[in-house]
């Protein structure tokens, strides 16, 4: 019972120190595109939506 523990302990390890970066990575890749896209709204134009007063004051 205690060789299957190390073991699995071992490979987990193992596994988070190969892929451990790559998600890391990935996780920073999202959050720049998020900040991105963020910065986007917040500095682009918006037209304003018509209504339908505005609609009859232009008529």
């Amino acid at each position: 019972m205690q060789h299957d523990a190390a073991a699995w302990l071992l490979e987990i390890a193992l596994a988070l120190r190969v892929f451990g970066p790559d998600v890391i990575r990935g996780y920073r890749r999202l959050l720049t595109a998020g900040v991105r896209i963020g910065i986007t709204q917040l500095t682009g134009t918006r037209t304003p939506a018509h209504t339908p007063e505005s609609q009859q004051e232009a008529q």
